[in-house]
Formats: C-alpha cells, sequence, structure tokens
C-alpha cells in the first residue's frame, strides 16, 4: 500500500470540497436575499430565478456533504490499512 499516493489522492478530494464550499459561499451571496410573491410577469422570472438558484444551491450542498463523508471514510480506510500493515509488520 502507498500510503504517500492514498493521502495525496485524499488530498486533492479534500481541495475539490473546498472548492464546492467556495462556490457554495459564491452563489448564497450572489443570490436574491427577497421573496417575490407578486403576480407581475417580471416576479415570475424573479420567482423561477429564485426557484433554479435554491435547486443549485440544494445540489452543491449535497455533493459537497457526500464527498466530505467519502473522504472521512477513506481517511478511516488509509489509517486502518496503515495500522494493520504496522501491526502485521512489527511481529517480523
Amino acid at each position: 500500500m502507498n500510503v504517500v499516493l492514498n493521502l495525496s489522492l485524499c488530498g486533492v478530494l479534500v481541495l475539490i470540497a473546498v472548492a464546492l464550499f467556495l462556490y457554495q459561499r459564491w452563489l448564497e451571496n450572489h443570490s436574491d436575499h427577497y421573496i417575490h410573491l407578486h403576480a407581475d410577469s417580471h416576479d415570475t422570472n424573479v420567482v423561477n430565478a429564485q426557484t433554479t438558484q435554491a435547486k443549485r444551491l440544494d445540489t452543491v450542498a449535497k455533493v459537497k456533504n457526500g464527498l466530505i463523508v467519502a473522504i472521512i471514510l477513506y481517511l478511516l480506510a488509509i489509517g486502518g490499512i496503515a495500522a494493520y500493515t504496522a501491526w502485521n509488520n512489527a511481529g517480523s
């Protein structure tokens, strides 16, 4: 098992998770924070844009959270395999 390769791959996954977090923050900062409920044609466009923005934010949040769980499980697997290898090599 090459620990350095696995930790490097995990580092890349962490960088992707950080990029998703920054993208999510950027989307939140550039969204309209007011809810438009009027029956105007202009407000219909705004409501549709808000719906699209909310769906995009939900998707990014789900992907980010799933990636964080995968990173944690990957790190636990790397640590478990490294501990198992060290345990077996200590008796040699």
